[in-house]
């Protein structure tokens, strides 16, 4: 993995401003969650895969998968409780459902629907009770995600407002997702259609100073792309992979801090890069039969082509999560992942006068998918990519 850069984090306004000290190199620790500390909440029954966004609502585990039936509820013994979702586009029913938060009557759970463009909210035994229009995306490549990291379908929801990126020129690689901004909306605020109205809290190729080296867009896989997430009291943390910049904008007026992270990028190696473009003629393959070896020859050949195209550098990070006064950057990791989802995770706190600076690795096959609490939820995948729900006690140094 990388190594640390600098004796200590700087703290400074977009415009200018005090530092202020951080840990020194040799000073970061590294916190080792073992497997006793993940607790499994859904039987191993293969009934999820693909799993899209976890959430739990007065003690029921949400699910959002990405095929139907699309939600699934489970109580803290890990007992089903509720199974539905139908596919299509009449009342209740979903096309390409990305999200959950919590809905507002007890026990209610509400999904956004990237496809139809709409929050649909359902009671805990599925029966629809609400639906709000929600502003569009941008035209979506059907795989893009597995393509790029930087999830373009990241949303994050706050006290009556919402949080989201849009692209208006499209997003059919990770390149595009420079072209893209962060928009903030309210349900109070819809326009004559009945689409909530937003606010632009970053445009990330005006803003960011990392997009004037932004990759081309002929870079075949694994360019550094933005990375954010919404954060419980309200900001927005923003990654500058280039720069190498975490921003925080404040949900009001006024002008964002920025961290400057200590770190230096590790070179992105060959097997890293076969890896990436092997994965990605797979996915294309999957369907027309080609075994092993076939899809072996054909990467070897494309790679002969595409290799000196690729990032000389590993990202910076290939995802990110907010809790309170604490920023998650995940670390490239080829070994576990094509698109580099590893155990190891980098964390900046910023709750103090000083920054602090750690590392963490989560337990083998666990993918954190939200910051809850004293916890991490997310998913346990097995060989064949069968998913189970799981939660992973933080240690007392990282709530």
């Amino acid at each position: 993995m990388s190594g640390w850069r600098g004796a200590c984090g700087v703290a400074l306004l977009l415009l200018g401003g005090p530092s202020c000290a951080g840990d020194r190199p040799e000073d970061v620790p590294l916190f080792e969650i073992g497997a006793q500390s993940m607790t499994l909440l859904s039987p191993a029954d293969g009934s999820l895969w693909d799993v899209k966004d976890v959430l739990e609502v007065d003690g029921v585990f949400w699910v959002l998968k990405a095929a139907p039936p699309f939600l699934h509820g489970f109580d803290a013994s890990g007992e089903p409780v509720a199974v539905f979702g139908t596919a299509g586009e009449g009342p209740g029913e979903l096309r390409y459902p990305r999200a959950l938060w919590s809905g507002e009557a007890a026990g209610a759970v509400t999904v956004w629907d990237a496809g139809s463009t709409a929050a649909l909210t359902f009671s805990a035994d599925g029966m629809l009770i609400a639906s709000q229009r929600m502003p569009r995306l941008g035209g979506m490549r059907a795989d893009i995600e597995t393509v790029t990291f930087g999830n373009p379908f990241r949303l994050s929801r706050e006290a009556g407002t919402t949080v989201l990126g849009q692209f208006e020129s499209g997003v059919t690689r990770g390149s595009d997702l420079w072209r893209g901004k962060l928009v903030r909306v309210a349900d109070s605020r819809p326009d004559d259609q009945g689409i909530p109205v937003g606010d632009i809290v970053v445009d990330f190729s005006a803003e960011l100073a990392g997009a004037v080296e932004q990759p081309s867009p002929q870079a075949p896989g694994l360019v550094p792309v933005p990375l954010w997430d919404g954060c419980p009291d309200g900001r927005i943390a923003v990654l500058d992979p280039i720069a190498l910049a975490l921003h925080l904008f404040g949900p009001g007026e006024g002008e964002a801090e920025a961290i400057q992270l200590p770190w230096e990028p590790a070179a992105l190696r060959r097997t890293d890069k076969f890896s990436y473009l092997r994965f990605q003629i797979e996915a294309e393959a999957r369907g027309e039969g080609a075994d092993a070896a076939t899809i072996d020859r054909v990467a070897e050949s494309a790679f002969a082509q595409a290799e000196d195209f690729f990032p000389t550098e590993a990202p910076a990070g290939v995802d990110l999560k907010c809790s309170l006064g604490r920023v998650w950057i995940q670390e490239f990791d080829g070994d576990s992942h094509p698109l580099g989802y590893g155990p190891y995770w980098r964390t900046i706190s910023f709750d103090g006068s000083a920054l602090r600076f750690a590392r963490v690795s989560f337990p083998p096959g666990f993918q954190p998918v939200r910051v809850s609490g004293l916890k991490m939820l997310g998913v346990v995948t097995d060989s064949v990519s069968l998913q189970r729900l799981a939660q992973v006690e933080l240690p007392p140094e990282l709530r």
